[in-house]
């Protein structure tokens, strides 16, 4: 609240607005007359008054009217509005107090009252504005706590996906690949909100922490895998969960999620469960397109890297087979921004 309060009366008789200032300005208050509504509504919005003493009976807009439009903006909402008028009638009062009005004085003023009331609504105001400020100042605190949460298991997670990756050959550059793709796909496919967008971005590089369960000799095998290797390797979206599962925090189970589910397909073929269309989760669709887009244009142990033409073919005959057509769409209406992913995180296995 401002020192000295600052007061807006509003009356469209000069006799009533004068009478009004004078006692309030013995309180030491910072008065401003308004001869209408719309003047009033326009004082209010230039800057907004402590408190507001507003006439009901006046030709352009009523008071009425005044206080509907001041209660339906919400930075308005907590000025005391007490209404004045030369009507004593029950229903002038019921409906002064139905459209958001505070308190209510008649015609002619009593001195004393006026500065009782006045009094009493600016100490009101005075200890909801410092009510609001501490709430507003704890929610800050809890806010900043929850973020350090979120940035602690997302480091942990992201720490932990590099001890992975480098166990499968892999470097630290691409679980920040697949995590910035995922990002793309999910926030352009109209899935996700940009909070929810960014817990599958920090969530992606646990995709394949079930890895660290699947023997070296499986896992460095230079060249492709037998039949019963694949089996093998086959089970590290089921150890990933089982590592993850169980966590209350979102993120963790977020990633519990990934980790059992981007494997699986569009069309119900994929591993471990044959998960099938929308029965997927968001996360487990976004981090399998991220995953395999990334893959493609890597060079790995058992492949050489693709070209870009290459890997957007992929993409384009895998459209509701391997993947959720809505994200493919994505990756080609926005595919010069994950080339822009691509070429800004390089490193020794990745070519263009």
């Amino acid at each position: 609240m401002k020192s000295p309060p600052d007061i807006l009366v509003v009356d469209d008789t000069l006799e009533n607005l004068k009478i009004l200032t004078d006692i309030l300005k013995l309180e030491n208050y910072k008065v401003r007359p308004a001869l209408n509504g719309k003047l009033a509504l326009s004082a209010v919005r230039q800057s907004a008054p402590d408190l507001i003493l507003l006439d009901i009976r006046m030709p352009d807009i009523d008071g009425f009217k005044v206080c509907q439009i001041l209660r339906d903006e919400p930075i308005y909402k907590s000025i005391p509005i007490i209404f004045i008028s030369a009507a004593d009638e029950v229903s002038d009062k019921v409906k002064a107090f139905s459209v958001g009005g505070n308190d209510y004085i008649t015609k002619p003023f009593n001195e004393e009252e006026v500065k009782a009331r006045v009094a009493t609504h600016l100490k009101i105001k005075c200890y909801q504005d410092k009510m609001a400020d501490m709430i507003a100042e704890a929610l800050g605190e809890v806010n900043i706590l929850n973020q350090e949460i979120i940035a602690t298991q997302s480091e942990l997670l992201y720490r932990l996906s590099e001890v992975c990756e480098t166990k499968s050959l892999e470097t630290g550059l691409h679980v920040k690949r697949v995590s910035e793709f995922s990002y793309l796909f999910a926030r352009y496919s109209g899935y996700c909100d940009p909070d929810e967008a960014e817990l599958i971005k920090q969530a992606a590089p646990m995709h394949d922490i079930g890895k660290i369960g699947i023997p070296d000799n499986i896992l460095m095998k230079q060249g492709k895998l037998n039949s019963d290797e694949w089996g093998v390797m086959k089970t590290h979206p089921t150890i990933g969960y089982t590592i993850l599962k169980g966590s209350t925090r979102t993120l963790i189970a977020l990633a519990a999620m990934i980790a059992y589910e981007h494997h699986e397909k569009w069309d119900g073929s994929g591993y471990p469960m044959q998960k099938q269309g929308e029965a997927i989760s968001v996360a487990g669709r976004v981090v399998a397109c991220a995953d395999v887009l990334d893959a493609l244009f890597c060079k790995r142990c058992y492949k050489p890297a693709w070209e870009k033409e290459q890997v957007l073919e992929f993409f384009r005959e895998q459209s509701g087979k391997h993947f959720d057509p809505k994200l493919v769409d994505v990756l080609f209406e926005h595919k010069q921004k994950f080339m822009e992913i691509k070429d800004r995180l390089q490193d020794q296995l990745y070519q263009s």
